[in-house]
């Protein structure tokens, strides 16, 4: 009778203590998070648009000022495995092309799949078996992107593509390293600058706008984590001024991600989770709240935090992600670092899906 008292004492104690360290790590995130700001809310209710909601489709006009348009260069950062950045995408792209002409997309790829999706471009005919190929091989790199969505993006991007006169077509650049490259010598965004300028240099297009989609850390304009590490759009500031360098980054609530199983992390059978956006519980950005107050759900909304009067010109709001668990932070350290600094324009997803995996058969 004594031994079973013992051990419904432990078991109580053990409850206690979970739920403790539950409460704890809770309040943490919180904290982090941050309560509603008011001066930030003020600014971002004035600079702001719904982009996408179930009465409004994908419309970008009459929210960049002429400014926006002079720049050089376009990023856009996703986490990846959530569907709805693979529409935005798309809907940015075309927007830049159409005003102001951007043909040249700098992929998350190498210079192999990029030369198969230019063929599948500029096919007489749609090569949907090519396309899915190249979707498939993607799996190597980003195992999260390769997907039904991927493949309808660039099913459309061939539509879009197959009317425009040939000055006008797009072209894919495939920056990354050799997927088949497994060295760890180089880091990656060293080799995607390398290719980049080799890039330019090689077809002669010194004077033309580029437009790129890749992993968040990739697009932030600093560098961030203990290492101090220097991503792509880091390294682009070294020859561009900060001016013409403009940053997206796609930030999710109330979503649900495509998450592979993998020999790292454990995954769901279904292989979709809600547990990874960007409000926690392991990933996390401060000041997410200011943009949950003027947002609702199953809407994509468009916020400029670059404007003149913007807060986010001497706080770090929203410029980066703080990750528990596993993996490095995606922040910068450095007090002199200021959001507008790594980053000028937040996408704040709500209720997207997640990618749906593509099978070889």
């Amino acid at each position: 009778m004594k031994f079973l008292k013992f051990v419904g004492k432990t078991l109580v104690v053990l409850l206690i203590l979970n739920l403790l360290i539950i409460s704890i790590f809770w309040i943490r995130n919180q904290v982090y998070k941050g309560s509603k700001n008011d001066e930030n809310i003020a600014y971002l209710k004035a600079n702001h648009k719904v982009i996408s909601d179930n009465s409004n489709e994908y419309d970008f006009t009459n929210f960049f000022n002429k400014d926006f348009y002079d720049s050089k260069i376009f990023l856009l950062g996703e986490n990846h495995g959530f569907a709805e950045t693979q529409s935005i995408d798309l809907e940015l792209f075309k927007h830049l092309h159409q005003t102001i002409g951007v043909k040249y997309y700098l992929a998350e790829m190498d210079s192999v799949r990029a030369k198969k999706l230019n063929s599948f471009l500029n096919k007489a005919s749609k090569d949907t078996v090519l396309l899915k190929q190249i979707v498939i091989d993607i799996k190597q790199r980003i195992p999260q992107q390769s997907g039904k969505q991927l493949f309808n993006k660039w099913s459309k991007l061939y539509d879009y593509n197959h009317k425009l006169k040939q000055t006008e077509k797009i072209t894919v650049l495939g920056i990354d390293k050799d997927f088949d490259d497994e060295s760890t010598a180089i880091s990656r965004d060293s080799i995607m600058i390398l290719n980049f300028q080799n890039n330019i240099k090689d077809k002669n297009i010194e004077n033309e706008k580029f437009y790129g989609f890749f992993g968040f850390a990739h697009v932030l304009q600093e560098a961030y984590g203990e290492n101090q590490h220097r991503s792509f759009a880091a390294r682009l500031k070294r020859s561009y001024p900060k001016n013409k360098i403009k940053t997206f980054v796609c930030y999710n609530i109330d979503s649900e991600v495509y998450f592979p199983k993998n020999d790292q992390y454990p995954s769901p059978s279904d292989g979709k989770t809600k547990i990874l956006n960007e409000d926690g519980p392991i990933m996390l950005v401060k000041g997410i709240n200011d943009l949950k107050v003027l947002t609702k759900a199953n809407s994509v909304t468009l916020f400029n935090l670059n404007s003149e009067a913007s807060p986010y010109h001497s706080s770090k709001y929203l410029s980066g992600i703080k990750v528990n668990f596993f993996g490095g932070d995606a922040l910068s350290k450095s007090p002199k670092v200021h959001t507008t600094d790594v980053l000028q324009y937040v996408f704040l997803i709500r209720n997207s899906k997640a990618i749906k995996p593509i099978t070889a058969q």
